[in-house]
């Protein structure tokens, strides 16, 4: 990703900028920055136990509070006892090593800090969200773990800092006021420099995205899930056979029992199932024979009334529950065995290690060493932030992570051949109310890394899962992800995409999304008009792709690429919504890298008018030229939408009648037509050719996301709608005999950015043209199902006859 465009303010901060302290020089290099940027600063420093601190000292101006101990009660007594409320909020997580096969070794000191962190931004809130506070509300969190999001993890560094961007994700949609995002930074890195980066972040222009990390090459990632094609003709081939033997937790019942039922029919191995609940060998008398929901309940009642005590609801549940509980645990036993499973059961508590690894010594002694594990235990507690307890967060990371620590330290991990961790979007995503459970996942997902790196024969997956429209999601959820069109894993394809993930194909995939996203962050927009500036750091070196758009000797920024900036800079500011126009787009002086242009650019946005379902503003890009006024070079008014409109469709030409102007259009580019290199050369025959216009066919292979600089392809991509205004300097030549440069465009519908590796068609309609300029409608649209990607209305250029492309 490109380097982060700057969010100005032209008022002065308020409020404190609360630091932890990792024990680093880290700590001292971002409380000397923060001041000289004349932030008041407030450092938490926690006892030697959970951090332990180098030689260096707190700066002078700065006020260090000393954290006696990490409960909740301390920590909100600590942020209601500063001096100013905390407008801004920097966490910095300590990097920790461990020995090869001690993966828990600091599993104690990691979880109080990780309990620490969540439990300050439950009393942060109140305090980020105070109207007095000027400048950004900010909620950071920074580790240092590989510098690429714990993905690859060298194998000795503790993964469980990575369980951070669950709680930064979730609180993005908590709070749409705030701005939150973790940063993960190579320890390699100098402390001086990973401060300037951690500042970078934090006045970052881009209000969607969330994650992010710097490598120790100084490159800049995020992490992004990328669509996997159906494989509907592989045959599932497995290393699972009759002979292995599948420790499986959590799974006696719900979702993770589903899965194994359908291990149980197709392997026919031996399984291990781990669950809360003992086995009884026998109903009480008041359940036996019923099976209706309501006769169960009215029989509870009466058994309770008959002993002398109240029905509560409460206690009736508690009870039927229990019942039903049991008969699903037995079924499910029961099937596995009728499929030639060979199944034992045993009710133990997975966080208690000794306990654990007494249960599993004495069941593999029948039924030999376990070779696969498959992790499904889970707990929910969902709440949102200012409401969750010390509790909640124990019962739901530990049952996740502690539990899975017991499991690798109750077995061999040598003869282990299959990892099977039950991750959830809600980690990968965030998810309001689960910012435990978010966190919980996200260390899953960095473990599964982690495990890979250190052994790479093992088929290891994290797979993260899409809400079920069973287990875990209550009706109450169910009616949120329909509000929000998001789609719920079907129970009866859920097993059967874990069993495939479980084939040979899929053995280096270590993390995976199995299921629909979840429901996205929406900006606030009840607040009074705003502006904001963003200041951008613009340089050739940055965007090879300019190399590919030279005139005259000099490379020069498509005009596509300034509406890209303004248009993908204002989305930006704006989560939860869309561009669906950009109007009125103009030119006013292009930027040429000749040497002589400003390194440095202001984008103004400036909105218009905002609701809940619309906003528009107005996008100005300028540049000091050392004058009294700014440089203009390009304006826009750019519309976004809460809801993307539904594309149109455009009628699919009908080429058994047409007749190709060139059936190999390669030659436009090397003929002095167009001027275009290689990452902008996308035509591929010009169909027609007219006076009334042209129709194109076009194709891109794509171009590497290192090529696109500082205009990666989002809800725009630059490149190929270059490639569709290329059909205005083709008709120009044909029909004027000269070239042109694009001028303004009156206003542009946006569907869906212009897919790479995809051909697509253009129709350009003269609307009017003489000898000095010409104006067009342009569509772009698929060629399979005629959907429009973009079309611009009154795409004007200037006519030139002096002009030379060389």
């Amino acid at each position: 990703m490109p380097e982060p465009d700057q969010l100005e303010s032209s008022l002065a901060p308020t409020g404190i900028t609360l630091v932890s302290n990792e024990g680093t020089a880290l700590t001292t290099a971002l409380v000397q920055l923060l001041l000289r940027q004349g932030r008041r600063v407030a450092v938490l420093s926690f006892g030697e136990t959970l951090v332990r601190k180098g030689s260096q000292s707190i700066p002078d101006g700065a006020l260090e509070i000393v954290v006696p101990d990490t409960r909740d009660e301390t920590l909100g007594r600590i942020v209601g006892q500063l001096p100013e409320a905390v407008s801004q909020f920097i966490y910095l997580h300590p990097h920790f090593r461990f020995p090869l096969g001690q993966l828990g070794m600091h599993f104690e000191r990691e979880k109080s800090l990780l309990k620490a962190v969540f439990l300050l931004a439950k009393h942060l809130k109140a305090p980020l969200h105070d109207p007095a506070n000027q400048g950004r509300a900010a909620f950071l969190t920074v580790s240092r773990l590989d510098g690429a999001l714990g993905v690859q993890n060298p194998g000795n560094v503790a993964p469980l800092g990575g369980s951070l961007p669950g709680l930064t994700k979730s609180l993005h949609l908590e709070w749409p006021g705030v701005f939150c995002r973790a940063v993960d930074i190579a320890p390699e890195l100098p402390a001086e420099r990973a401060g300037q980066l951690i500042l970078g972040e934090l006045h970052d222009a881009d209000q969607c995205l969330t994650e992010v990390a710097w490598h120790a090459s100084g490159q800049r990632y995020t992490l992004v899930a990328e669509p996997e094609p159906a494989r509907e003709t592989t045959v599932l081939q497995s290393n699972i056979n009759r002979n292995s033997v599948i420790l499986v937790t959590g799974g006696a019942r719900g979702v993770t029992a589903e899965c194994a039922r359908m291990m149980a029919v197709k392997f026919k191995c031996t399984f291990i199932l781990l669950g809360r609940s003992g086995l009884q060998t026998a109903e009480p008398e008041w359940a036996k024979g019923i099976s209706d929901t309501g006769e169960l309940k009215r029989r509870a009642m009466e058994a309770l009334q008959a002993q002398g005590e109240k029905p509560l609801p409460k206690t009736v549940q508690r009870m039927t529950g229990a019942v039903t509980a049991q008969r699903e645990i037995q079924a499910n036993l029961d099937f596995m065995r009728e499929q030639g499973a060979t199944v034992f059961y045993e009710a133990v508590d997975i966080t208690d290690s000794a306990a654990l690894k007494s249960v599993l010594d004495r069941v593999t002694m029948q039924s030999g060493k376990i070779t696969g594990i498959i992790h499904g235990a889970g707990v929910l507690a969902d709440k949102r932030i200012e409401n969750k307890t010390e509790a909640d967060f124990d019962a739901v990371y530990d049952v996740k992570i502690r539990g899975l620590l017991a499991v690798t330290q109750s077995v061999d991990i040598e003869v282990i051949r299959h990892v099977v961790l039950f991750s959830s979007v809600a980690g990968f995503y965030g998810n309001t109310g689960q910012t435990d459970y978010a966190m919980a996942n996200e260390a899953l997902n960095r473990i599964a890394h982690l495990f890979r790196k250190n052994h790479p024969s093992v088929h290891v997956v994290s797979i993260n899962w899409g809400a079920w429209d069973a287990g875990m999601v209550s009706p109450e959820l169910k009616k949120v992800f329909e509000a929000h069109n998001v789609s719920l894993v079907p129970s009866s394809e859920g097993p059967l995409a874990m069993l495939d993930q479980l084939g040979t194909a899929f053995e280096n995939q270590t993390q995976v999304i199995l299921g629909g996203t979840l429901p996205m962050a929406r900006a606030l927009t009840d607040g009074p008009l705003a502006t904001y500036q963003i200041r951008r750091r613009l340089l050739e070196s940055a965007n090879p792709f300019l190399g590919h758009h030279v005139i005259q000797g000099h490379a020069v920024l498509p005009i596509i690429n300034a509406s890209t900036w303004m248009v993908q800079s204002a989305a930006a500011l704006y989560p939860g919504f869309y561009v669906n126009k950009a109007e009125k787009v103009k030119l006013y002086k292009g930027i040429v890298f000749d040497g002589k242009q400003p390194d440095e650019y202001l984008l103004t946005v400036k909105e218009l008018e905002k609701d809940d379902n619309h906003i528009q503003v107005q996008v100005n890009i300028t540049s000091d030229g050392g004058l009294k006024l700014p440089v203009q070079h390009y304006q826009a008014i750019i519309s976004l939408v809460a809801q993307p409109a539904a594309a149109p469709q455009e009628t699919l030409p009908d080429l058994q009648t047409i007749v190709p102007v060139l059936t190999d259009a390669s030659s436009v580019y090397t003929d002095g037509t167009l001027f275009h290199g290689t990452d902008f050369q996308g035509v591929r025959q010009i169909l027609e050719l007219n006076e009334s216009g042209t129709l194109l066919l076009c194709e891109h292979p794509g171009i590497p996301r290192e090529r696109q600089g500082q205009f990666p392809v989002k809800q725009v991509n630059a490149f190929l709608t270059d490639v569709m205004y290329q059909g205005l300097l083709i008709w120009v030549r044909r029909f004027q005999g000269c070239a042109c440069l694009p001028l303004r465009t009156e206003w542009v519908d946006i569907y869906a950015p212009l897919p790479f590796d995809r051909p697509f068609y253009v129709s350009l309609r003269v609307v009017q043209s003489d000898d000095f300029a010409m104006e067009a409608d342009i569509t772009a649209f698929d060629t399979e199902t005629g959907k429009v990607y973009m079309k611009s209305h009154r795409a004007g250029v200037t006519i030139s006859r002096d002009l030379k492309w060389e």
